[in-house]
């Protein structure tokens, strides 16, 4: 289970849940139907940062916690400067959340895929 960020081609954030990180990431990448229509629109343009999660209940909830907060939160959330297990998210405390590293196959699969955009 995993809660996630990406960057969307009109610059914003987009953070999502899902029980497969791959297909999540194909479905957003692609455009498919099943894929966030927030996405579908906007274009996903690149992952900023996953966190896994010992359950999909606790997924959900850390995505409704990151969404409620703003940009430079989120920022500095992506940067690792604020955990999801913080005072900022007293809803989260009883879960486990890792931070998936950038250097991770599973992420750096996605990334290849779909490079940064300049």
């Amino acid at each position: 289970m995993f809660v996630y960020m990406l960057l969307c081609a009109d610059g914003t954030i987009y953070t999502g849940a899902a029980r497969d990180l791959e297909k999540r990431m194909r479905d957003h990448f692609e455009k498919r139907p099943s894929a966030a229509a927030y996405t579908r629109a906007k274009g996903a343009a690149y992952l900023l940062a996953a966190w896994e999660c010992e359950t999909y209940s606790g997924a959900l909830r850390a995505e409704a916690a990151i969404k409620r907060l703003r940009r430079a939160e989120k920022e500095l959330l992506i940067a690792g400067k604020i955990t999801l297990t913080c005072e900022k998210f007293p809803s989260l405390r009883e879960e486990s959340f890792t931070k998936i590293s950038d250097s991770d196959p599973r992420i750096l699969a996605i990334r290849t895929a779909h490079p940064r955009p300049e």
